[in-house]
């Protein structure tokens, strides 16, 4: 595969580092390849979690979450007027799409949890979104799928595609139980190949020769040890100790402790998704996992939509 995807990423690493940080831990899940990220949404100088830089930071991502390099390409010949009435016109396109999509499913907490998701996957593992997924969400002349976003990268010649799965719930359990319901309904559907298909298809970057390539590539090699199928998941959930914020005699305190009760929290969490895994039949998939807690994600969800 001569094809470099990271000159297709989107998200800048910095936007990333502004928000998100993490703990270091030694947490394993046994018999299964698993990566645990246990990320966070860092503190501003008043002691809030960056809950509105995040909104902000998603929202100014909105055409390149959307649209194809190629939709997004400004004529360099334009006047600068000109070039602004074009971002402006993709931008509130792009705004339509998460409107049109939000009022045709009534879903009312996955668009904030898939685009966090895909701007993790993006700046983390480094792997560019291979679909523009909001365009089929809402084309009912194309054919949706399954996963919450596909992306792409090559480790050591072998592709590696991860299909996303992005829950968003106020208790952490029902979004676990959700995540392995999904990955689970998944590969009992015969989705994978649908989906790898679905790259070739609507690649957001590829040139017509490249998506040949790239075509037979996964249908040569899907099951011969050259593709790689991951599974990348976003866990976001309500967690209590976020509590300790309201109140004036417990905020600082629990600010300044908090890598250390989330570290607490980081084995609590590991325990919750091995019994999962245990009870799980796909043992041989890859997954890269994102736990992400939040004072609320009925907030999260409420900022996000409020901006649409």
């Amino acid at each position: 595969m001569n094809i470099d995807f990271k000159e297709y990423l989107s998200v800048m690493k910095k936007d990333y580092e502004n928000i998100f940080d993490k703990i270091t831990h030694n947490n394993t899940i046994n018999n299964v390849d698993v990566n645990l990220h246990f990320k966070y949404i860092k503190f501003n100088p008043n002691g809030d979690l960056k809950i509105d830089l995040l909104v902000e930071t998603l929202i100014s991502y909105f055409t390149h979450y959307c649209f194809s390099a190629k939709k997004r390409s400004i004529d360099n010949n334009l006047s600068e007027i000109e070039k602004e009435k074009q971002r402006n016109k993709l931008n509130n396109e792009a705004r339509k799409l998460f409107r049109k999509w939000v009022n045709d499913t009534q879903i009312t907490s996955g668009e904030a949890g898939e685009m966090i998701l895909w701007l993790l996957i993006e700046a983390v593992l480094e792997a560019p979104q291979v679909v523009a997924k909001m365009d089929l969400k809402t084309n009912p002349q194309l054919e949706s799928f399954g996963s919450d976003g596909i992306n792409m990268k090559v480790i050591d010649n072998v592709l590696n595609i991860f299909f996303g799965e992005a829950k968003l719930y106020q208790d952490i359990g029902k979004a676990l139980d959700s995540i392995f319901d999904s990955i689970g309904n998944f590969h009992q559907n015969a989705l994978k190949k649908h989906e790898c298909n679905m790259v070739t298809t609507h690649y957001k970057y590829l040139t017509e020769g490249e998506k040949e390539k790239v075509y037979k590539f996964i249908n040569d090699n899907l099951n011969a040890d050259k593709v790689k199928i991951n599974h990348a998941c976003l866990v976001g959930y309500d967690w209590n100790k976020y509590k300790a914020l309201n109140d004036i005699n417990t905020r600082k305190s629990f600010i300044d402790k908090f890598e250390e009760e989330y570290e607490k929290e980081s084995r609590r969490l590991t325990k919750l998704i091995q019994k999962r895994f245990d009870e799980f039949s796909k043992k041989t998939l890859i997954f890269e996992v994102f736990f992400l807690p939040f004072q609320s994600v009925q907030e999260l969800r409420d900022k996000f939509n409020d901006e649409l």
